[in-house]
């Protein structure tokens, strides 16, 4: 066997870097490994150092493709190399890592879902972890990838699309599990009755057929139900992968003086090396693209960074080359986007961050007002135009950081970790995953962690910058409310740090009375509180002042006709904001009464509280045997059958 056959890509890797004294070193310890290597018997034997030479490779060229603006020749070769480690692993006798189950909640959302899973197909092909199988229509089937789509739509036309782009995916070479509203409700129809009320606060309550839009922490745990019922029968070793079906599997990455998003991180090949090499249980990534929090809380950000873009713009020229451009370095600065940032123990900039115009080719001034235009009213469906969170590179994706926050789109645990229910389901609140991030915190310890592999979060579809579906904003063609986002977004933070101080005193592993969980509920709501009204001054002031922009008339938009469509929509901005989060806005007036009348945080003290026999309940029920549903939802099997 000569060694350029089987190793080609790692030679040319060593020919690109030959004169790098860590590639050299490289190239040593791999020379070592292949002393004596007659047979594939013998790359058998020394299976692990070879894998290590090319695990050592890949750290080096993804580092150094990162520091060179991910250069396309170093991101072909990284790919090479992956696809030539796999071709060497297959040498072994089996293949003992794990196999994946990728499991997407959607509701209402079938282009964002496409692009997810046009997003998991592409990233299977690109590094083919597990490597796949031909099939009996002489297509590739990926071995240890499969995908679980938990539908909780209400429309008939996107339910019958998301079915489409399920079959799509299952011909794409992923066996496909499509779980709808039918084979939920069969599912929970064979769970013990008793089960039923002691976790309607979970899995919603007893009906013959279950509603859409139960909300994104219900489907999840019925997901879990689900996945119980299937890893009964699926005996190999898994991990249980779970994503929003807006994120997708790549990175937003800064090429000069523009963005782009493209597939770089071999996601399924260190999670599987995390989780084999040592004890972890919940491994959390974040995400890169837009915020992952609700508009509601990042509006002051933005308003200062809509203060300078004007600021900027009314310097230059409508016809002038394009000045928002600027070679600005990502920042690794956490939750800058946060308007309470400190309320997370982090530090928070004062400085507002310059506009990094998204525009490719030739384009003036004149047009960047226009798109930033569609994005400022983008905001309201979760796109924060100036805060783009960009990809990181760190040397290894191995390294991980002891976790307090769940993203619940995108979260790894073994099976065992289906015991870690998403709590306070029914409430449908926000921060749902920092409040369970703070349980596992405490149960967990050192076994959940942090790691650098985020997923490419999109909250509104490119085209008009618009969302398909998202729970709690209503629009008409003259507004758009978010008061129940608002209410929503406030009440999930009393909650999240009601949570984050009883953890101070032994909860939840110390069960806490109700009164002292309801003592330390109202203090928060009452701290939590007077931050909002303070905040709603602040975004007055800001908002009066970009007002004052938009109707001087001394600015170039404000005369020129080709400007009139940007004004207009930066008026109508500024109008959301005032019935938003104005005085008079009805999401604040709505919180000023449940404060009064004191029902919501008393439904917030008790839910806290019954999470003691929701846990024993989800426990009791995970040791009994759950039938499983006649149909299973494998897309997969059905298209073969075809």
């Amino acid at each position: 066997m000569r060694e350029s056959e089987l190793f080609t890509n790692l030679n040319i890797f060593f020919r690109l870097f030959k004169d790098n004294t860590t590639a050299g070193d490289i190239k040593e310890q791999f020379l070592f490994c292949l002393k004596g290597m007659n047979n594939r018997k013998d790359i058998f034997d020394k299976l692990d150092s070879i894998k290590a030479a090319y695990e050592t490779a890949l750290r080096f060229l993804e580092k150094d493709a990162a520091d060179k603006g991910f250069a396309e020749d170093l991101l072909s070769l990284q790919r090479d190399l992956y696809i030539e480690l796999e071709y060497i692993l297959s040498f072994e006798h089996e293949d003992n890592r794990h196999h994946f189950l990728v499991v997407i909640p959607v509701a209402d959302r079938p282009i964002m879902l496409r692009n997810c899973l046009e997003s998991l197909v592409e990233q299977c092909r690109i590094f083919q972890y597990g490597g796949f199988t031909i099939n009996a229509h002489e297509a590739p089937v990926y071995n240890k990838i499969s995908a679980f789509i938990i539908d909780d739509s209400k429309d008939e036309d996107n339910i019958l699309k998301i079915r489409e782009i399920c079959s799509w995916t299952a011909a794409a070479g992923i066996r496909t599990y499509y779980i709808g509203l039918d084979e939920q409700t069969e599912l929970l129809s064979n769970l013990p009755f008793e089960y039923w009320e002691k976790l309607k606060d979970l899995i919603g309550g007893p009906s013959n057929q279950l509603p859409p839009h139960k909300g994104a922490s219900i489907s999840r745990n019925i997901a879990y139900l689900w996945l119980h019922t299937f890893l009964a029968e699926f005996k190999r070793k898994s991990l249980i992968y779970f994503l929003d079906s807006d994120e997708e599997f790549r990175i937003k990455i800064k090429r000069k003086t523009s963005t782009e998003d493209i597939q770089f991180i071999n996601y399924f090949y260190w999670l599987d090396k995390i989780f084999g090499t040592s004890e972890v249980e919940v491994v959390t990534g974040k995400v890169v693209g837009d915020p992952p929090v609700s508009p509601s809380v990042m509006i002051n950000t933005f308003l200062d960074d809509i203060a300078l873009f004007f600021e900027t713009l009314s310097s230059a020229a409508p016809d002038e080359k394009c000045i928002f451009h600027d070679d600005q370095a990502a920042r690794a600065s956490s939750a800058e986007y946060h308007d309470m940032v400190k309320l997370f123990g982090y530090s928070s900039s004062a400085q507002p961050r310059k506009y990094l115009c998204s525009l490719s080719g030739d384009h003036t001034v004149r047009d960047c007002l226009d798109d930033f235009s569609k994005k400022a009213l983008g905001f309201f469906y979760g796109l924060h135009p100036t805060r783009t969170q960009l990809y990181i590179h760190r040397s290894a994706y191995t390294e991980t950081e002891n976790a307090r926050t769940v993203y619940t789109g995108n979260y790894v645990f073994r099976t065992a970790g289906l015991r870690h229910f998403i709590p306070f389901a029914s409430l449908k609140l926000r921060m749902a995953g920092p409040a369970l991030g703070r349980i596992l915190r405490k149960r967990l310890n050192q076994k959940f962690v942090s790691a650098n592999l985020p997923l490419l979060h999109k909250r509104t579809i490119q085209c008009g910058y618009s969302n398909e579906f998202r729970s709690g904003i209503s629009e008409n063609m003259n507004s758009i409310d978010l008061s129940l986002e608002f209410n929503r977004q406030f009440w999930g933070d009393v909650m999240l740090f009601s949570i984050e101080k009883l953890a101070e005193i032994g909860y939840p592993d110390t069960r806490l009375g109700l009164s002292a969980i309801t003592e330390t509920s109202y203090a928060i709501q009452d701290k939590l509180w007077n931050l909002y009204k303070e905040r709603q001054a602040e975004i007055a002031g800001k908002k009066a002042e970009i007002a004052g922009y938009i109707s001087q008339k001394k600015l170039w938009c404000n005369r020129e006709p080709e400007a009139q469509r940007a004004v207009k929509n930066m008026m109508l901005f500024c109008s959301v904001v005032e019935n938003n989060f104005g005085a008079d806005s009805s999401g604040m007036k709505k919180i000023s009464e449940q404060i009064k009348e004191g029902s919501h945080i008393t439904m917030i003290s008790n839910a806290i509280h019954s999470f003691y026999e929701s846990e024993s309940s989800w426990n009791e029920l995970l040791k009994s045997e759950i039938a499983a549903p006649s149909n299973c939802g494998d897309v997969y099997s059905t298209i073969l059958k075809r």
